[in-house]
């Protein structure tokens, strides 16, 4: 992660990957309909054969990886706050003549 990253960049590469995702399942459900198949009856026959082992197994995985972007993130902030610079001493009074 760079430390100049902004909100917006955050957010338009977001929607970028939303919007290359949302493309891969288009294709893949124009792939299906190519070969004769429904997209939604392949996906509700893939969810049928997900058992309870199988999501447990995923919500784990998932959850791993969200510790482990938190602990970036902590470290990340940790290495800003030792990067921006302090605040300056008190300004000198001007002399006045």
């Amino acid at each position: 992660m760079a430390g100049q990253d902004n909100p917006q960049d955050i957010v338009a590469r977001a929607q970028a990957l939303i919007d290359e995702v949302q493309g891969q399942l288009a294709a893949a459900d124009e792939f299906y309909r190519s070969q004769g198949l429904d997209p939604e009856k392949v996906r509700s026959v893939l969810d049928a054969q997900l058992d309870l082992k199988g999501i447990e197994a995923a919500q784990k995985a998932f959850l791993e990886d969200m510790a482990a972007v938190e602990q970036d993130v902590k470290e990340e902030q940790a290495r800003a706050s030792f990067s921006a610079p302090g605040a300056g001493g008190a300004r000198r009074p001007r002399s006045m003549i």
